[in-house]
């Protein structure tokens, strides 16, 4: 990897390939993803820190599976996604519960969303575009 390698060089690829960007900082580049007409976060990452490493995060919610424990839940993200992600050379980063508050009312939780991120580091910015194209192809919410 080069030693000069900077955010923007990292951003004007994505942009170069067609790729679109949520948001973006000194260290992180947040994928974008269109549904419909509207543009959100994909839960996709590009981080320059240290090396450069693309990132995904998937997900169950419990509004899906009410009764089901959490263990389940991320073993479903894990069986569902890791595994495919694994084989690409995706390493878990880490797994969290993630409640989902209500915008107008933070005491009122809306869902609870078990959440499992993958990370995987690179050697060129050309591998993270095709990278960030798979993550971007993959189902990342998981129906239990």
């Amino acid at each position: 990897m080069e030693e000069t390698l900077t955010i923007q060089d990292i951003q004007q690829a994505l942009s170069d390939a067609g790729v679109e960007i949520y948001r973006t900082d000194d260290r992180e580049l947040q994928i974008a993803e269109r549904v419909r007409l509207h543009i959100m976060d994909s839960g996709v990452r590009v981080v320059l820190n240290g090396g450069l490493v693309v990132q995904f995060t998937a997900r169950t919610q419990r509004s899906d599976a009410p009764s089901a424990h959490a263990e389940d839940l991320f073993r479903r993200v894990r069986e569902e996604v890791g595994e495919q992600a694994g084989t690409r050379g995706y390493q878990e980063a880490h797994a969290e519960i993630v409640e989902v508050k209500d915008p107008v009312d933070e005491a009122r939780v809306l869902d609870v969303w078990h959440e499992v991120t993958y990370r995987k580091p690179l050697a060129a910015i050309a591998d993270a575009v095709a990278e960030v194209r798979w993550a971007l192809d993959l189902e990342k919410y998981v129906r239990p």
